[in-house]
């Protein structure tokens, strides 16, 4: 453990001294005039203005819509833009900071509030940020995000080309001013918006360094005022009494909401007699509840509905043509984007992107296919990604801790390739080294595999096809892989159904698996055949949080030479080293004569619905759950007895402002094949 510690200790302090080096551009304070820090910097004023007189064509006042900030609390914008719709209002223009410039950006773009919705709610948003050394001055990087929105918007989008006219608010590191951008790349826009200090990067633009406008003033509203007199505010602040305001995060995070929260209340109280407010009763809700999108929106309708008498007294805007037939083109295009990026989680990327920071690869995760392999590795992770190319490498440390049993760390490398080809295939190459200092070799695991799927029935039905080749060498007998000796593959066929259905607050079938395959276990010298098949499903009774979750496998051994093989996925949680290491040296006698192992794993638990602590603003703890698991295993002739291994199970979610995800899961209970105690835990990392 010592030794882990220096190491990481060590790489951190080797990238925050290279830094400086390695980021992009050195860009410093480029402010000419002190005095001119209130005096906005407007980019588009000009064609903005004629595209909102083009708008009304002069025979009506001119209706503005302001957005505010609040990250995920922002999500109720969509209730009160449903509700202006169903009233005929449509705002002739938009503006926006923070998390409502997301919100007006994709409204702004021809996005209905029903399809906004569906591309939020269909896409994970866990998988749309990665972690980063803040090299370029930001922790998160979200080139993954802005893909999604280019499969179905486009790549080459301008914000003076959009249905709607919107200005986007920014403020600049260079100049200390204000940004007003009616103009320019959607993207980059888009970026710049929400790129909330230290945790995402400035974004360039022109010769500045754009952050997040909300740091400044949640309800720009004074710059409506100067393109309309009828102006709707939706503001989501957030006014809770319940944080511990002596945590110094907390304390930053208030002390920051402070100004912005002010100036927004000024600019309101400055407009109170003309201004159409929607104070949207969402402000007791944590900005990291982005898994509470309908809620959230649910709760804006019901703010504006508030609002509707006022509303009746504005001007009609009725969609124009270009709206019109830009919803309609959009109502094909965003199935399909979103429909491809379900199948693999993945977009392809419009701009090259390189990350470094701290990697946490696990060969356990629902990704991932290993059989031979279920290593977790942590260290300084690099990946670069371009198009439909993803490449990583991982430095560090291996680990193993899935049973106390055989319990170890090494130091490794790890290197992985992922390339996505015609929508429907993943072609992955997979490379580790790691050292085992007890024996002083290495041990050495390679992986090919080529994964096609297709989704039917709306996406509730997937159907995959899986071809892989797995090899391991561990001349040493070292403990990372202690049960796989010297030279191994393993070749796999795999077809597979997964059934998803959508869930209502009653008993919902969450997911149901079916797979089949034949297998090749080979050491060079020998071979062996097996067929192997797997049916699961989990059982969710939505409103009252209680699951079963139950899978079965079975795996026959084809050329009747008994000794068939225990994999790690296969879900049996055992100390029993006979049991582990069955079948996996060819070269020795059969020691079990049964031609069958079956495996049945069996968890029955609760998983409270609205239990999410926060830790100081920064962290959320959601979808955790409790169960008590059951595993059986069935590989006797003489008796049908099964061996057996019971316990608890805790699993949790740690979140990263509830859009980066570590789940970790932990066990502990009684292995009755050899009479022990049993306990373990793995890092089921989506990546």
């Amino acid at each position: 453990m010592k030794t882990l510690t220096k190491t990481l200790l060590i790489l951190l302090l080797l990238v925050f001294s290279l830094a400086p080096i390695l980021a992009s551009e050195q860009v410093t304070n480029a402010s000419a005039d002190i005095m001119t820090a209130d005096i906005p910097i407007m980019y588009g004023d000009e064609a903005f203005r004629a595209r909102i007189a083009e708008k009304t064509g002069g025979l009506r006042s001119p209706v503005g819509l302001v957005l505010s900030g609040g990250s995920a609390r922002a999500f109720a914008h969509l209730g009160v833009l449903r509700m202006l719709e169903e009233e005929g209002i449509v705002p002739d223009f938009i503006i926006s900071n923070s998390m409502g410039s997301i919100i007006g950006l994709m409204y702004a773009a021809g996005m209905t509030v029903d399809q906004i919705l569906e591309s939020i709610t269909r896409v994970s948003m866990q998988s749309l940020f990665d972690l980063t050394f803040p090299i370029g001055g930001g922790l998160m990087e979200s080139s993954r995000f802005n893909a999604v929105l280019a499969s179905f918007l486009g790549p080459d989008l301008k914000l003076e080309e959009l249905p709607i006219p919107i200005i986007v608010i920014t403020e600049d590191l260079v100049t200390r001013r204000q940004i007003h951008m009616a103009e320019g790349d959607f993207y980059t826009v888009m970026k710049a918006s929400y790129a909330l200090p230290v945790y995402f990067p400035p974004v360039e633009y022109k010769g500045h360094l754009l952050l997040d406008g909300g740091i400044t003033n949640l309800a720009p509203v004074s710059l409506a005022y100067e393109y309309a007199d009828s102006v709707i505010v939706s503001t989501t602040f957030y006014d809770v009494d319940t944080l511990n305001l002596r945590n110094p995060l907390t304390i930053l995070n208030v002390s920051i909401d402070i100004g912005k929260r002010r100036k927004g209340v000024e600019e309101l109280k400055e407009h109170a007699s003309d201004v159409i407010w929607i104070r949207c009763a969402v402000e007791d809700v944590s900005f990291m509840e982005f898994s509470a999108v309908e809620e959230l929106a649910r709760k804006g309708y019901q703010s504006a509905l508030l609002q509707k008498e006022a509303l009746s007294g504005l001007p009609k805007s009725p969609m124009d043509a270009i709206l019109v037939e830009r919803r309609a083109i959009l109502s094909e295009k965003i199935g399909a984007g979103l429909d491809r990026h379900t199948i693999f989680s993945h977009s392809k990327l419009q701009e090259t992107t390189t990350l470094l920071g701290l990697g946490f690869d696990s060969e356990r995760s629902e990704n991932d296919d290993s059989l031979l392999k279920d290593a977790n590795f942590l260290g300084m992770k690099y990946t670069l990604r371009s198009g439909d190319l993803d490449l990583f490498f991982n430095t560090g440390m291996a680990f193993q801790t899935y049973t106390n049993e055989n319990m170890s760390v090494a130091p490794a490398l790890r290197g992985q390739l992922d390339y996505y080809f015609l929508n429907h295939f993943k072609l992955s190459l997979d490379s580790a080294v790691a050292w085992d200092v007890a024996t002083e070799k290495p041990l050495y695991s390679a992986g090919l595999s080529l994964d096609g799927r297709i989704s039917l029935l709306d996406n509730a039905l997937r159907l995959r096809l899986l071809e892989s080749l797995e090899h391991i060498s561990n001349p040493g007998l070292g403990d990372l892989a202690h049960f796989w000796p010297k030279n191994t593959f393993l070749f796999s066929s795999t077809a597979e159904a997964q059934l998803m259905l959508a869930q209502s607050q009653g008993l919902g079938l969450e997911k149901g698996v079916f797979s089949l395959s034949y297998q090749i276990l080979s050491d060079y010298q020998q071979s062996r055949s097996f067929l192997s098949g797997t049916l699961g499903s989990k059982v969710l009774h939505k409103s009252t949080g209680l699951f079963g979750d139950i899978t079965g496998t079975a795996r026959f051994a084809l050329d009747g030479g008994g000794d068939v093989p225990l994999f790690l996925s296969d879900g049996f949680r055992t100390n029993n080293v006979a049991l582990n290491s069955q079948g996996h040296d060819l070269s020795t006698t059969t020691l079990n004569p049964a031609d069958h192992l079956v495996v049945t794993t069996l968890t029955l638990g609760y998983t409270p619905q609205n239990y999410k602590p926060t830790i100081a603003e920064l962290f959320i703890i959601e979808k955790s759950s409790v169960g008590a698991y059951l595993d059986l295993v069935w590989n006797e002739d003489a008796s049908w007895k099964p061996s057996l291994s019971l316990g608890l199970e805790l699993h949790t979610e740690l979140s990263l402002l509830g859009i980066n995800t570590l789940p970790v899961t932990v066990y502990g209970g009684w292995d009755q094949s050899v009479d022990r105690v049993v306990w373990g835990l793995w890092f089921t990392v989506i990546v």
